[in-house]
């Protein structure tokens, strides 16, 4: 596959879009400018007085992108690499350079990470039920605990701010149907949300087939998808108390590729329940959050009965997770102490019948501001107990610091201790788990400088950050894998950002342009043998621009991403690619309410390119987009 020449000029994006930002003279519409994250501080603060790097992702961000997930949403605009295995395949999030273990994903505050295999499915979350999504790019394990080593994907739930109702509906390529809708009402204190999602695809697009002589293009087979999605919430609010409860589930069942005759499939289902609550008094607020989430998810390789590598299991995880937590003043500070408790459990026929965790934290942490410097120390201690084996302890101290000078500007820096716990998977599936493996540890760093205003933001992070104990997983000497503590690896690089807009004239009628941009430049490397780690693209850069004239919306969007290595060695690479997508839409507003027709397009320039290998992803599509919102 030859390298993509648009891909030279699209990393120069970057450069020619922060001027635009930097300029900006009117205030954009798009929230994002004037964003606040929960992430980086567990309280809100804006984002340009956070102590590191975020990234906020609204509603109008994510409907820009015309994503269906949140491995869309975070590959159009988000510094993250996202590794995907076709289009509904699995796909994990890598920030700085670390593997996709080492990336925390949250719903609310709590963990969505299935304890068993310590990661999660990009490609299974909708972004139609998620508010925002907020990216924290740097250390996090003071804040939230085990795999908080590289950076925090935090998803917000839908939220009542009044009555509305909103249906939507996509019409796409290769058998792709959705449908969707939501629903809130506020009345005095009570808040009630649902919101419900459902979809199907055959995506059986063409795809040039090198692996056959004279590389025949043929149609994809046995990759349908069908996904399901519902989430509802009620809260009783007052502005002292607040008690809450909310409910997400998701049914997905797809195909792994159909070759030989052999139609390998995967279904994923998973519940989780949760229950909030808060209380202020004295100048204290007191918060509790409990979820529970029971997940199962079931393999088959459908090979003959008597072959003997016929597959067909199914594996079942059940975690709980409680934060409790008091924040008040403390003279000049605003201190914070929290109580965190959670437990995995683990069942499949690969699994000792054991597999269970245990773990408890316990975290101080505190906001300051000394004239123009604000400090933000965080101490976390966390105590693992595995079943039938010695507990485990860890550390995690964290200090980030952001200092306000004139005209908007702020310096922000963060050093932190971060680790992550082995999985279930890795002390104890049978044959090849180590019980004895010792946690991953990290010591990070970053500094980075940020002009914020009303009308633009521009950001620029350096960061490096070693890791010792990386748990991979090698072949023995009797056939299977077994996870081993070998890797000393390093990650040094830059992440640039910027966003603004402009108000300008179009045919004598107002209209506003924005526009924005985000690049990151990585070296990750295995300190052993100085080779780049696999999968982990030197550069990436990602743009973006719409222009709004009444009710018409034109939204650009361009990616590119460079070359990733597939090996240990550093050899068999995969080529850099580069993808523009473009979104029209019409936005009228009718009585008491909007509709929205759009129609997205998306590989304009029809890219042959994968982004793991041997995982082509779609040609040149569009799909049309239907929403009403009363």
């Amino acid at each position: 596959m030859p390298q993509v020449p648009l891909a030279r000029r699209l990393r120069a994006l970057l450069a020619s879009l922060l001027p635009l930002a930097a300029v900006a003279q009117t205030a954009a519409p798009d929230s994002t400018l004037d964003a606040v994250t929960v992430t980086a501080a567990r309280e809100p603060v804006p984002t340009a007085a956070a102590p590191a790097r975020v990234t906020v992702l609204d509603a109008d961000a994510l409907g820009a992108t015309a994503s269906a997930s949140l491995a869309d949403a975070l590959e159009a605009r988000a510094p993250v690499h996202v590794r995907r295995y076709g289009p509904t395949g699995l796909a994990t999030a890598t920030v700085r350079g670390a593997t996709a273990s080492q990336t925390l994903v949250l719903l609310d505050g709590l963990p969505v990470t299935d304890p068993q295999l310590g990661q999660v499915d990009l490609s299974l979350l909708p972004t139609a039920l998620v508010e925002s999504v907020e990216v924290l790019s740097g250390p996090a394990a003071g804040l939230y605990g085990s795999a908080g080593v590289s950076g925090v994907v935090h998803l917000r739930s839908p939220r009542a701010e009044g009555t509305t109702a909103r249906a939507s509906t996509v019409v796409g390529p290769w058998g792709e149907r959705r449908a969707g809708g939501l629903g809130s009402v506020r009345a005095g204190a009570l808040r009630a949300v649902a919101a419900v999602e459902a979809g199907r695809a055959e995506n059986d697009y063409p795809f040039v087939d090198e692996a056959q002589i004279g590389a025949p293009r043929v149609a994809r087979d046995g990759w349908d998808s069908r996904q399901a999605s519902a989430y509802a919430a009620v809260a009783h609010e007052t502005r002292a108390r607040r008690v809450g409860l909310n409910l997400w589930a998701a049914d997905a069942e797809r195909g792994l590729g159909g070759a030989g005759g052999v139609d390998e499939r995967q279904w994923d289902r998973r519940v989780r329940l949760g229950a909030t609550a808060g209380l202020e008094a004295a100048g204290a607020r007191l918060e509790a959050a409990a979820v529970v989430q029971r997940a199962r998810l079931r393999y088959a390789n459908p090979y003959p009965s008597d072959r003997p590598d016929r597959i067909d299991d199914t594996g079942r995880t059940t975690a709980a997770h409680l934060d409790l937590r008091v924040t008040g003043p403390v003279g000049a500070w605003t201190a914070t102490a929290a109580l965190a408790a959670g437990t995995g459990r683990g069942e499949h026929p690969s699994l000792e019948a054991d597999a269970a965790d245990r773990h408890w934290g316990l975290a101080l942490g505190a906001r300051g501001a000394l004239g123009a410097l604000t400090l933000f120390p965080t101490l976390r201690a966390d105590l693992y107990a595995p079943s039938g084996l010695e507990a485990r302890t860890a550390w995690s101290p964290q200090l980030g610091a952001n200092v306000a000078l004139a005209g908007g500007w702020h310096l922000k820096a963060t050093a932190a201790r971060s680790f992550r716990m082995p999985t279930l998977n890795d002390r104890f599936w049978q044959p090849g788990g180590n019980p004895d493996l010792r946690p991953e540890t990290a010591l990070s760093a970053d500094a980075g400088v940020v002009w914020a205003s009303t009308r633009a933001h521009v950001e620029a992070t350096a960061f490096a950050a070693t890791a010792r104990d990386q748990i991979v997983w090698l072949p023995t000497a009797s056939g299977f894998y077994a996870p081993q503590n070998v890797a000393w690896t390093r990650s040094v690089g830059l992440e640039a950002s910027g966003r603004g807009a402009r108000a300008v004239r179009v045919g004598g009628r107002a209209a506003l342009v924005e526009a924005g941009a985000v690049g990151t430049l990585t070296d990750a490397r295995d300190l052993a043998t100085d080779r780049p780690l696999r999968y982990v693209p030197r550069w990436t850069a990602k743009g973006w621009a719409a222009l709004t004239a009444g009710v018409v919306r034109l939204d650009l969007g361009a990616r590119a991403v460079g070359v990733r290595y597939t090996t240990a060695s550093a050899s068999q690479p995969v080529d850099g690619y580069a993808v523009v997508d473009a979104q029209l839409s019409v936005r009228p507003r009718l009585a008491g309410g909007r509709l929205v027709v759009a129609l997205a397009a998306e590989n304009l320039t029809d890219a042959r390119y994968e982004v793991v290998r041997s995982y082509p992803m779609p040609p040149r599509h569009a799909r049309l987009r239907l929403s009403l919102t009363l």
